[in-house]
């Protein structure tokens, strides 16, 4: 199933129905606005409601490709790594990339195309271990470089006015996001050996990116002197916006790269008195901290939320609100987010002059029957 397709079979679905969730002493009520999952396919969301930790278990972290999934032997496994057009300068096996200085990470991303239906749920967090990309390329970056190319190893088909050619999964950083330190070449997930739906034996995790940037499957790294124009990077996974001017609306593209600020009601709590709790999720790019969680109910002014501490810089920031004695009947529930930034804009914001679907970060309206 490609990235398109399981778009669209997910679109009408997500997790909703009570349950107990890890780490939390309420009962889950059920939200009225979405549906039970379908069952398990190898496209599938990550259910919000359940998140009350840093982390998502590899099982129920999502998935989502674009073509078939390689099957890569590790013992036969190799990165390449050089300069455009030329052989490579160094090839690495598992062995000798586990034997390199490593560190870890707790990032959580978002698919670009997250929103619209459901619990938003193509995102999520894990804590990644690897090896730090910048000391692999650094001795290839010369006066010239401009960008790093990463090429995963999942092929597809590709198509360009009307000529069809065999491609595969490619994006590229700028070179001074690709030797960020916390950018790695990640080799497991929570403690695991990074399973091979989501990437294994081998994956890019660039935090603060959106999920199209964190190349599963790498096996060639590239340093290029020119702008890379593949297919994920400057036709398809463009983001098309329009501004006003004197002269009308003027539309451009800008390719899509750092995650915008958002947030989600992800669970309504019902506690042992009786008293209803809103808890909730927000994300950014990292590069600067979430100052302040509001929360709307049934259209009435915004509330402050508790904003639980950052755990992480580049994780998930957990919120709650007490909503005591509600009353019964339809209910309409909605957050936004503040950081250096800005705030989180409302959908119709987000959305004015936007001629693609990409990168949605507006306020996402929730409903629940009390």
């Amino acid at each position: 199933m490609n990235r398109r397709r399981a778009l669209a079979a997910l679109a009408a679905s997500a997790a909703a129905y009570p349950f107990r969730v890890r780490g939390s002493q309420g009962h889950v009520l059920p939200w009225s606005d979405v549906e039970p999952l379908p069952p398990r396919t190898r496209a599938r969301y990550t259910d919000l409601a359940r998140i009350a930790g840093d982390v998502v278990p590899n099982g129920e972290f999502f998935v989502l490709h674009h073509g078939e999934v390689p099957d890569l032997a590790a013992p036969a496994f190799r990165l390449a790594v050089g300069r455009r057009g030329a052989s490579p300068v160094r090839t690495l096996g598992l062995d000798e990339l586990a034997a390199l200085p490593r560190r870890e990470s707790v990032t959580a991303f978002e698919c670009c195309g997250n929103g619209g239906v459901g619990m938003h749920g193509l995102v999520g967090a894990a804590r990644w271990g690897g090896v730090p990309l910048a000391p692999l390329i650094e001795d290839l970056i010369g006066p010239g470089a401009r960008e790093v190319v990463f090429f995963g190893a999942d092929r597809a088909e590709e198509r360009l006015r009307g000529n069809r050619y065999p491609g595969r999964f490619a994006r590229s950083l700028p070179i001074a996001d690709a030797l960020a330190p916390e950018v790695l070449l990640a080799d497991t997930m929570n403690g695991e050996p990074l399973p091979r739906e989501h990437g294994g034996p081998l994956r890019l995790i660039v935090p603060g990116f959106y999920g199209v940037s964190q190349v599963k499957w790498v096996e060639r790294i590239e340093v290029w002197p020119s702008r890379f124009a593949g297919w994920f990077q400057a036709k398809d996974y463009v983001t098309v916006r329009g501004t006003e001017t004197p002269s009308g609306v003027l539309h451009t593209a800008s390719a899509i790269g750092r995650m915008r600020l958002k947030s989600i009601v992800t669970r309504i709590e019902r506690g042992a008195g009786g008293d209803l709790s809103i808890h909730g999720l927000a994300w950014n790019d990292g590069a600067s901290g979430i100052s302040r969680i509001e929360v709307s109910v049934d259209g009435k002014p915004f509330e402050g939320a508790e904003l639980l501490p950052a755990a992480h810089r580049f994780g998930f920031r957990h919120f709650r609100l007490g909503w005591p004695s509600p009353a019964p009947g339809e209910r309409r529930l909605v957050s936004r987010a503040r950081d250096a930034g800005g705030i989180q804009p409302t959908e119709e914001e987000a959305s004015r002059y936007k001629a693609t679907p990409w990168e949605n970060n507006g306020q996402v309206v929730r409903r629940i029957r009390i």
